[in-house]
């Protein structure tokens, strides 16, 4: 399928496309003139474009040692590893402020929100008509919102630059001190509520990597639920339902096949883009989780490099029911190569660690270890699964609730639940696994445990020695090397 959004990208990248050549990295923008302001709707358009990059490199990119996503799957019960550092440095939680995987992801959120404040700045001095420029503001606004919330996930509330001055002079002197919690959810929240309006209900065909209004709303329910502001979720996942443009795809594998990328999956809410024709914009999830040993064969005749050092721990496949068709996006039998049968779970090999959670469908292009499927970031199955739990915080086991819930599961053709078996207590933790059924490896187990409290629970059911103070990561030591003000999160102070 092509898609345009992305080959946009590839040319933004590759050559300036508007007048004065407004330039997304960082540099002196101190003597920053009308000759660099964006002069047509093209010109927003592709500065908007520019800034989504960095979303690819950083919770999701080209190899995954050093992703957001990895810090939120690998650090749970959902993903094992057989590989060496820094994968085993990830899952065991030997972390430091110098590792590279935090540090990475922690320079390049921060460099989406001030790329995106830099960008808005433009936009407000452009001569462009003000209806215009306000929708793409609308759009940036957010999406600073989406960089901010993974770096509050990681690393809880640091300064982040949302001054036009500091965002355009980097020589200028700003060493903050961390904001509350209070203040940065604060910021996010009343961004975003200020903004969605203005973005289109859903994207077209030409724009589904970008934000649209359910995903503006998806993002705010999430900021909403892990601060436990439950009336305030309850409110926004209503207005998601009732944007009446989601519904959930059949069958689940449905959702996540590279030929049901494009408007027709209804499920879809936002997805971070990729494509094989392009290694900066492919990605390695196939590779990573398919078995190596016996080699698996591919089922559309795939030329790819297996790695295979990503499993999902057996522990995690029991969860599920017998007949549970989400079984069938996790492998546990394969056809090797030379065409015999395998059952992973008695192969005696070192990276025979658990189930192949290959979610995603091939790709008949794939190159390599290289591969083209979008990743979903919000989808239909997670909001009515979060309308659910926060119905259940509110008021325990609704009528609602357990429907919401029985929609889900029935798409799997798993066992429907029932009002009168739960309480409010015992629904909870029904909840997180079925959030674990559902939604494995698509980036939300972390913060889902820790909203949960059982994230460090978790860690040391898999035998590792994590502490309390684990729910976050260190702020990357470079970072405190250059602003003195900051202050280390509890644990990783020298």
């Amino acid at each position: 399928m092509k898609k345009t959004f992305l080959n946009f990208i590839s040319i933004l990248i590759s050559g300036c496309l508007f007048t004065g050549c407004f330039d997304l990295d960082y540099e002196n923008y101190n003597k920053i003139n009308s000759e660099n302001f964006p002069k047509s709707e093209a010109d927003l358009h592709a500065a908007t474009i520019g800034v989504y990059n960095t979303l690819g490199n950083s919770f999701i990119m080209q190899w995954l040692n050093n992703a957001g996503w990895t810090l939120n799957t690998l650090t749970t019960d959902e993903l094992n590893t057989s590989w060496g550092n820094p994968w085993q440095q990830t899952e065991r939680f030997l972390w430091t402020p110098n590792d590279m995987a935090g540090k990475s992801c922690y320079e390049q959120y921060q460099k989406g929100i001030t790329k995106a404040t830099r960008v808005i700045d433009a936009f407000q001095h452009s001569t462009v008509e003000d209806t215009k420029k306000n929708k793409y503001i609308a759009e940036l606004r957010v999406l600073r919102v989406l960089y901010a919330n993974y770096l509050y996930s990681m690393v809880g509330a640091v300064p982040i630059v949302t001054d036009p001055d500091i965002a355009n002079d980097v020589y200028k002197e700003w060493k903050p001190k961390r904001p509350s919690n209070e203040e940065y959810v604060s910021f996010m929240t009343k961004e975003i509520l200020e903004s969605y309006e203005l973005l289109d209900i859903v994207q077209s065909q030409e724009n589904l990597g970008r934000l649209s209004q359910g995903a503006a709303l998806t993002l705010l329910m999430k900021i909403y639920m892990n601060d436990k502001q439950w009336q305030n979720a309850a409110d926004i996942s209503k207005k998601i339902m009732d944007l009446g443009v989601y519904d959930l795809m059949q069958p689940y594998k449905s959702v996540f096949d590279i030929n049901n990328e494009g408007t027709s999956n209804v499920e879809r809410i936002f997805a971070i883009q990729r494509i094989t024709s392009t290694d900066a914009y492919a990605w390695t999830y196939f590779s990573s989780v398919m078995p190596a040993t016996p080699t698996y064969k591919s089922q559309v005749g795939g030329q790819i490099n297996i790695s295979g050092g990503l499993k999902m721990p057996w522990a995690f496949y029991d969860k599920y029911e017998q007949n549970d068709s989400r079984l069938e996006t996790i492998v546990r039998y394969y056809t090797d190569t030379d065409g015999n049968m395998v059952d992973f779970r008695v192969v005696d090999h070192p990276k025979a660690t658990g189930a192949a959670p290959m979610k995603y469908s091939e790709d008949p292009e794939q190159k390599g270890a290289m591969q083209g499927n979008d990743f979903i970031v919000f989808r239909y199955a997670d909001v009515l699964l979060s309308r659910a739990e926060i119905l259940n915080e509110i008021n325990g086991p609704t009528k609602e609730c357990i429907d919401l819930i029985n929609l889900v599961r029935n798409r799997a053709n798993a066992s429907l639940i029932k009002q009168e078996d739960y309480t409010k207590e015992t629904l909870r933790d029904f909840l997180l696994d079925e959030r674990g059924r559902e939604l494995y490896c698509e980036g939300h187990r972390r913060p889902d445990l820790i909203r949960f409290g059982k994230f460090i629970e978790k860690v040391r059911e898999k035998g590792f020695n994590a502490e309390d103070y684990h729910v976050l990561f260190p702020i990357p030591q470079s970072a405190m090397n250059e602003n003195p003000n900051l202050t280390q999160n509890p644990g990783y102070e020298k």
